[in-house]
Parts: C-alpha cells; sequence; structure tokens
C-alpha cells in the first residue's frame, strides 16, 4: 500500500510562472534534488508533457519511470505507467492564485516493489514532497 503526503507553500510568482516552471519537465534536473534525466515521450494537443520519462537518484540505486500528465486549468495531476522498484507514484500540484503570489499544494502517493517497512515509506515521500515544494519555489520565484 502506497504512503500518502500532502504539504504546500505559497509561492511569490504568478500562478501561470509556477505552472510553466512545473510543465518545463527537461529543466528538472536543473533545479530537482535527485532528477537525472527527464525524457518527454509525447505531448497532448495544447503541446504540454502527456507522457514522461525520468531518471532519479534514489541514493541506493538509480530508479527510471514514465510518468502520465493530466491537465485541468493549472492543476496538474499525474499517474504512474511503468517503473524500475517504484509500483506507485501518483500525484498532483494545485495552484490558486492568491494576489501576486501563488498558493501550491502538492500531494504524492508512492510505493515500492520491495519490503520497506511502512515508516520508511512515509518518510522517503515526504522526502520527495519536501524537496520538490523547495525546489519548485526556489525556481518559480527566480523566474518571477
Amino acid at each position: 500500500m502506497g504512503q500518502s503526503v500532502t504539504d504546500s507553500t505559497t509561492i511569490a510568482a504568478s500562478a501561470a510562472t509556477v505552472f510553466e516552471v512545473i510543465t518545463d519537465l527537461e529543466s528538472y534536473p536543473d533545479w530537482a534534488e535527485g532528477m537525472l534525466e527527464v525524457e518527454i515521450v509525447s505531448t497532448d494537443d495544447d503541446g504540454l508533457p502527456k507522457h514522461a520519462r525520468f531518471r532519479v537518484d534514489a541514493r541506493v540505486a538509480e530508479v527510471t519511470y514514465t510518468l502520465e500528465y493530466t491537465y485541468d486549468g493549472y492543476d496538474i495531476s499525474w499517474t504512474l505507467v511503468e517503473g524500475e522498484t517504484v509500483s506507485q507514484l501518483d500525484g498532483s500540484y494545485r495552484l490558486t492564485e492568491n494576489g501576486s503570489d501563488t498558493d501550491v499544494k502538492y500531494s504524492l502517493e508512492a510505493d515500492v516493489d520491495m519490503p520497506v517497512p511502512g515508516f520508511l515509506k512515509k518518510r522517503a515521500t515526504k522526502t520527495i514532497l519536501d524537496q520538490g515544494l523547495r525546489g519548485l519555489k526556489k525556481r518559480a520565484e527566480a523566474e518571477a
């Protein structure tokens, strides 16, 4: 069973800027800790990433997985299509404009194919979420 975590932050940038940073998947290795490589496999009718393959440094090994993205306005969701070691990696960003800032809610549910105690899975999932939010905030505010 996957571990679910949710956190939020406020970013001093417009929702459009935050959305652009999130959907510029190929730049993730520049700002997302542990991200080694991202390949856009396909795009939707609007040119946004539909399927993307990721290679990450998971500290104990490099892991490769493919995600499928869906969009609803500035809200972004993804589900795992296939992965090495990873059996679940589903999540979302919910962006809400707040004056000139953007409130971001990041939810993630993750699981792996190996026997790992639940508290370690939860800790790893929370670390991914924390690093993702910190990196996103720093990158989006730099581009604002």
